[in-house]
């Protein structure tokens, strides 16, 4: 479907892509310069946001609402806020407003649009996600890796707490995905030190200022917890490699 429908009691949920602003889709483009109110998240009080960073270079503005969800995992008052936003939303699109949510990389992988999303449904109001480019993708192409090949496979975890479960994981894919990494990289590191693999790297910060990806089997490793982080394991080289 080539056109989109921003009235009937839709609003859109908008990935951003990985922090790049040049790596959001012509179809998000278009949608967040057609809309009326865009939702942005922010998870810190001063107001600063990656997301804005990257809204501010398609949208003006008086139509962003910026919106404070806390860093500190309590469920409960997650749980408020995102009903609570839910709420003012719908009486936006009860208006005939078109409104957008926005959210870093795809809103369908380990992103916080997930639940504003439930909480939107919960209420009737239909959503319709726009998909962006995820920092998996974004990841494995700055590194040149290949996720997958003919006949293999991929997989995607947030990082356990476990070396021994990381270590499981690691051999069950040809390649393994593990989201964030930030304090927990020891336990990663105590992985593939239980079972070599054939190649892994930490990437920080992908498509952003300050970018780094460290090869975690042969380079030196960072010496603080980094935010942003993603990790890539190959269990065994390519065919055709050495």
């Amino acid at each position: 479907m080539n056109n989109f429908d921003m009235t009937n009691n839709i609003v859109h949920s908008i990935g951003l892509g990985p922090g790049d602003p040049e790596l959001i889709t012509i179809k998000a483009k278009r949608i967040l310069e057609a809309a009326d109110d865009v939702i942005v998240p922010q998870s810190d009080v001063l107001g600063r946001s990656i997301a804005k960073d990257i809204v501010d270079h398609y949208v003006g503005p008086s139509k962003i609402t910026m919106y404070y969800f806390p860093m500190n995992n309590n469920r409960e008052q997650l749980r408020q806020r995102y009903a609570e936003l839910a709420e003012k939303i719908k009486a936006l699109v009860a208006e005939g407003r078109k409104v957008s949510y926005v959210s870093m990389g795809d809103p369908t992988i380990y992103s916080t649009s997930n639940y504003l999303t439930d909480a939107l449904l919960t209420l009737g109001v239909n959503v319709v996600h726009v998909p962006g480019i995820s920092s998996i993708n974004a990841s494995s192409s700055l590194l040149g890796m290949s996720l997958s090949s003919k006949g293999g496979d991929f997989g995607v975890y947030e990082l356990p707490e476990d070396a021994e479960r990381t270590a499981e994981l690691i051999q069950r894919h040809q390649t393994t995905v593990f989201m964030k990494v930030n304090k927990k990289l020891p336990v990663l590191l105590e992985a593939i030190r239980i079972q070599p693999p054939a190649a892994a790297y930490l990437v920080n910060r992908v498509t952003l200022d300050g970018q780094m990806s460290f090869d975690l089997l042969n380079a030196p490793l960072p010496e603080e917890p980094l935010y942003l982080s993603i990790a890539l394991v190959k269990r065994t080289h390519p065919k055709g490699s050495r």
